[in-house]
């Protein structure tokens, strides 16, 4: 990369090619930069030149975002695209093995409850040794720690408080600190409410239906995925279903969410069809295995035939469904949203 340009996230100069090369070897009109904080990336799609200056809250989030991301794995080179962008085969985010929409990546930014955990375990994945000194440039810390500068004092005084760190120093150009064994014990404790496990929950309707979409879409792009897929109707148990079915989740990785459900009987039969409210009835137990795992802090795909998004809830609307028409789109789909999301 010849030219340097402004990170359009964090503002960090940053080696910038107008064109991005694939690794089919084909360029694309798409700007590609490799930001010391943000690592490399291609933005996918319409963005405006001066995207950064007149999103600046929106950029600071996704300049903390990335780098937790960056922190959490290593550093594959992502995708960043607009939200009305719709990846085709033929375009440049199928060769980008993580890519986000700009809302999919704001809506991960740590709620007030999370922001101090979320922040202490980005503060060890910086170290080598659990009882290493961290040394941190101050502006590359706001982002670390999900906290603009001028509460940057205030956040570390906070976590200090906590006894989960203990500033060692902290100067205009740089700040020390180190993780206590309290601290430790917390990072612990959060790792292991997100196990290291190669399941995957699978939350849907079980008819006859819907198996072509499981056998043939959901189970491989999750197999393709690295996991192995867990339905509580594959599962021979002796337990009461709901506390099998709580305990599956809490032993998966991330967890399939399918709202796809059948209409209800009159509308079948043409009764009231035109007058119904609820010609597709909503399958309770998926919508209650998405909110326990999302209170357990384990990620939740969603899915849906194209047809019924409509007819879900407007409360969970708000999540970027992937919405398909055939097995075969469901695992291409899937797959690529799997590798996308779940580090």
């Amino acid at each position: 990369m010849g030219e340097k340009a402004p990170c359009v996230f964090c503002g960090n100069e940053s080696d910038y090619q107008q064109f991005w090369m694939g690794s089919n070897g084909e360029d694309f009109d798409a700007p590609c930069y490799a930001c010391p904080g943000c690592g490399r990336y291609v933005l996918v799609g319409y963005f405006y030149q001066d995207w950064k200056d007149s999103k600046t809250e929106d950029a600071f989030k996704i300049a903390c975002l990335v780098r937790e991301k960056q922190l959490a794995s290593t550093g594959i080179q992502y995708g960043v695209m607009d939200d009305e962008f719709q990846p085709k085969d033929d375009n440049v985010a199928k060769y980008l093995k993580r890519r986000w929409h700009i809302s999919e990546l704001l809506a991960e930014f740590p709620k007030p409850t999370e922001l101090i955990d979320r922040a202490l375990l980005n503060l060890f994945r910086c170290v080598q040794h659990p009882i290493d000194s961290i040394g941190l440039d101050p502006k590359e810390a706001e982002y670390l720690l999900f906290c603009p500068g001028n509460n940057l004092i205030a956040m570390l005084t906070y976590m200090a408080d906590m006894q989960l760190i203990v500033k060692e120093s902290i100067t205009r150009g740089s700040i020390h600190l180190r993780i206590t064994p309290r601290g430790l014990q917390r990072v612990s404790d959060l790792k292991t409410q997100v196990p290291e496990t190669k399941q995957a929950f699978v939350a849907m309707w079980f008819a006859d239906e819907m198996d072509p979409f499981y056998k043939d879409g959901i189970r491989p792009a999750i197999k393709d995925a690295g996991f192995d897929a867990k339905r509580i109707d594959n599962k021979e148990h002796n337990n009461k279903i709901c506390d099998e079915i709580i305990a599956e989740i809490r032993k998966s990785r991330f967890v399939v969410a399918d709202f796809s459900a059948g209409q209800c009987r009159k509308c079948d039969e043409g009764e009231q069809a035109p007058d119904c409210k609820d010609k597709v009835r909503p399958r309770g137990g998926v919508y209650f295995e998405a909110g326990f795992a999302m209170g357990l802090g384990i990620p939740v795909i969603w899915t849906v035939r194209k047809d019924q998004i409509e007819q879900v809830h407007f409360d969970i609307r708000q999540y970027k469904f992937i919405l398909y028409e055939t097995p075969e789109g469901l695992r291409k789909e899937l797959y690529n949203r799997i590798a996308a999301t779940i580090q």
